[in-house]
């Protein structure tokens, strides 16, 4: 029975030593070129199989942060973050307000894009942050008062100078004192021609009459005066009708000549039948006549007043005649009383002046006419007795043409 133990004892060692032989590897041979074979080493060395530390340092005068992509670091805070062998990290790098990102280093990373970071071992990377060069701060201003000074010149026109704040009114008072540091604005108001232009002084040059400064010294600013440029006040004149009267004033303002202002065409003509005085008033003249014929007449005026002169182009259409038609009285006339003094002015419109006016049928009341006037014509007289009278009132133009309309006048 022992025999029989120890036999089996005997063939349970022999199959495992068998095993333990089987199980033996061969051993490897070194890399020629140095790299580790996935599974040669675990986490806690540096393998690709592994995780790796990604280091972020900051140098420099400045500061700012670094973050990553994928996340992980943020430094600022984070600085460091393990990633798996093989993962591909980039970073980025952001300065703080005054400072400047200056560059990176180490890693492979260089300039100042955003650096990206193979990770296949342990590796650190530095960024670098430098302050910006601030402007010197501004002087402090002189303390202190000091003078503002206004001149004015005066060259065809005239005006005042005034200040905000209060301390200028040139007119009579051009100079006044303030503090150091105020902010002053000049303003120019002409009297008579335009405000020109500040010609030195801190808004020299410049044709707004308002001029701001601060102000750091004694300054003086002159305003500039000057007259109006002669020039037409209309742009356009009326157009008229054959036969019918025209009268249009031309006016001009501004102008450095002391002379009446006259007038003259130097190209083109009037329609026919209308004229143009050299003068009419001071600074116009007088476009009048009655238009013979339809047309269209385009004509230059010229102005001259001894020292500048100015031309203006204007056109009038003359249309045909308008019908004559009378406008005043309408048919029932003002009324009056007897013993009384009556009159009715008596209008038409249309056809070619001048006019005549008459009765042509029934009767005025007694002791009315009708009276054909160069200052107007009108029914008028003293009326003798009571009653409404009825009558056909007629107006015949220059070329014949006539209106008439039944019109009734009733004395009380």
């Amino acid at each position: 029975m022992r025999a029989r133990r120890r036999s089996i004892a005997g063939l349970i060692t022999l199959w495992m030593l068998a095993s333990g032989c089987a199980n033996q590897a061969t051993p490897t041979q070194p890399s020629p070129t140095g790299e580790i074979s996935a599974g040669g080493l675990d986490a806690s060395g540096s393998g690709s199989g592994g995780t790796f530390t990604l280091q972020v340092t900051r140098n420099g005068t400045g500061s700012g942060t670094v973050t990553s992509s994928p996340s992980g670091i943020s430094c600022g805070t984070t600085c460091s973050r393990s990633f798996s062998g093989g993962t591909t990290v980039t970073l980025t790098a952001v300065a703080a307000s005054g400072s400047v990102f200056a560059g990176w280093s180490g890693g492979g990373c260089t300039g100042t894009a955003s650096c990206t970071v193979q990770i296949n071992n342990n590796v650190t990377v530095n960024a670098a942050f430098n302050t910006t060069s601030a402007p010197p701060p501004p002087p402090p201003p002189p303390s202190g008062t000091f003078n503002v000074t206004v001149t004015k010149v005066e060259n065809g026109g005239s005006g005042n100078v005034t200040s905000s704040p209060a301390g200028i009114d040139c007119g009579a008072t051009c100079t006044g004192t303030f503090a150091s540091g105020t902010s002053i604005t000049l303003f120019a108001s002409p009297t008579t021609g335009r405000f020109a232009s500040w010609t030195s002084g801190p808004c020299a040059g410049s044709t707004n009459p308002s001029c701001t400064f601060t102000l750091g010294a004694d300054t003086t600013a002159t305003a500039s005066f000057a007259n109006r440029p002669l020039t037409f006040i209309e742009s356009t004149l009326p157009n008229g009708n054959v036969g019918a009267d025209y009268a249009v004033s031309i006016n001009t303002t501004g102008g450095s000549g002391s002379e009446q202002h006259r007038f003259s065409l130097v190209a083109g003509s009037l329609p026919d039948g209308l004229q143009m005085e050299s003068f009419f008033g001071v600074q116009s003249t007088l476009i009048h006549g009655r238009p013979s014929r339809i047309q269209t007449s385009t004509f230059t005026v010229r102005v001259d007043d001894g020292a500048e002169t100015a031309t203006r182009t204007f056109t009038i259409t003359i249309n045909a005649a308008v019908t004559l038609a009378i406008t005043l009285p309408g048919p029932t006339a003002r009324s009056g009383t007897l013993g009384q003094f009556y009159f009715q002015n008596l209008f038409a419109s249309g056809g070619r002046t001048p006019y005549n006016w008459s009765i042509t049928g029934g009767a005025l009341p007694p002791g009315l006419r009708v009276i054909r006037a160069s200052n107007g014509n009108r029914i008028e007289g003293t009326p003798t007795a009571r009653g409404t009278f009825t009558f056909n009132l007629t107006v015949r133009d220059q070329d014949g043409q006539q209106a008439t309309q039944v019109t009734s006048i009733t004395i009380n």
